[in-house]
């Protein structure tokens, strides 16, 4: 079935309207025109020459593409600024961008949150906001290029798709320290989707990238991405309200199998465990990583501890005989003290540390960033047993 161009152009302008206020409801901006909206959406509804057996099903079509577009439009316009400044190497841009905890700012704070919180209730771990900085950082940094951006497909919102890499690069950064190690295998039956809890928009780009079109698919988008009810649900699918759970029940479960097949990490997202994985930690790390976020912060105690300034002439072997004593009970390894000595105490840039221990300077930086968050915790206990 054909409608005529006049027609299908006046309709998808009335779709325009609408995905137009949703995208602004949704704080974001789409600049380009309505006439230069609707032409893209008619080229590619043109160039995909689809046949439909009915009006219905020719106006849901003109809905999904009108949809793709629009969206599309609209995430390509958030994420060229925010690329092209991190790109263009504005420091203080990148330092409000990854580390800045305004919620209402142009930073990864809106997503930030909720990864810790899952990392923290999933491994029992709690991770820094400036160590979760840290890892992001240097994984999109990648050594200068910023390559990592480029892979970005505008699919979906940039923040949605940067949440789902910053997620799965903390979990590898974790395993690739030996800090975890997860021995029990994930299976569908094992496993609950968070469901509600998840922005919608991540959902959608999560069951775009997953599922295929089709039944599961359609309940899925219905549940998880627009939030209908489940009396229209019911009357949208034809289904009695049994019939609707089981078909939901097997949805999820065809979703869940295959982000546990997946390569793309989503299932550190938006999958739990129903009962607690094992998890393997070291003795040392178990000692002290989870009392990082006390601190809230990698600065040096020692002022607060001996009650002096490192500036002070008269005092500096004092001081770094003390700092000499705290490593030692601390059991690192050769590499380890290398590390911490000639960053914290010779002021070795980190690029040169990294050439002489023969590593690359984003495992220096992060490596010394633990270092230093241990050694803080073990200045703060030596005072508290000390200080009386």
């Amino acid at each position: 079935m054909r409608t005529n161009d006049f027609t299908a152009k006046q309709t998808i302008l009335g779709l325009v309207e609408v995905v137009r206020l949703e995208i602004e409801s949704k704080k974001k901006t789409l600049s380009i025109g309505d006439e230069e909206l609707v032409q893209k959406i008619m080229s590619k509804v043109s160039e995909a020459n689809k046949e439909f057996a009915t009006e219905k099903e020719e106006l849901r079509y003109w809905g999904i593409v009108t949809r793709e577009v629009a969206w599309y439009e609209a995430n390509t316009e958030e994420s060229e600024e925010i690329i092209n400044r991190l790109k263009s190497g504005d420091q203080l841009f990148a330092q409000k961008f990854f580390y800045s905890t305004n919620t209402n700012g142009c930073n990864i704070s809106r997503f930030r949150s909720k990864i810790l919180a899952n990392i923290k209730q999933t491994y029992k771990i709690e991770v820094s906001v400036e160590e979760f900085g840290d890892i992001l950082y240097t994984f999109l940094w990648n050594e200068g290029t910023w390559s990592i951006l480029d892979k970005y497909s505008r699919k979906s919102s940039f923040f949605c798709w940067l949440s789902e890499v910053a997620q799965h690069e903390l979990i590898r950064y974790l395993e690739d320290m030996k800090l975890i190690n997860v021995t029990r295998e994930r299976t569908a039956g094992n496993t609950r989707l968070l469901g509600l809890s998840i922005a919608p928009e991540m959902w959608e780009y999560i069951l775009n990238d997953t599922m295929p079109n089709g039944l599961y698919k359609d309940v899925l988008f219905s549940t998880l991405v627009k939030r209908n009810t489940e009396e229209k649900m019911m009357k949208s699918f034809c289904l009695k309200k049994e019939d609707l759970h089981r078909l939901q029940k097997k949805a999820e479960a065809d979703l869940k199998d295959r982000l546990i097949r997946s390569d793309r990490g989503y299932e550190e997202l938006v999958l739990r465990d129903k009962t607690p994985r094992v998890i393997e930690v070291s003795e040392e790390f178990a000692k002290d990583f989870c009392v990082w976020q006390e601190g809230k912060s990698n600065a040096n105690p020692l002022a607060d501890v001996l009650g002096v300034d490192l500036n002070h002439e008269d005092l500096q072997k004092k001081v770094v005989d003390f700092l000499y004593t705290i490593p030692q009970k601390l059991k690192w390894t050769e590499e380890e003290r290398i590390v911490w000595t000639l960053r914290f105490i010779e002021d070795t840039a980190p690029i040169e540390v990294a050439e002489r221990i023969g590593r690359k300077r984003s495992w220096v930086d992060t490596k010394y960033s633990r270092l230093n968050a241990r050694f803080n915790k073990a200045v703060k206990d030596w005072w508290s047993k000390n200080a009386k």
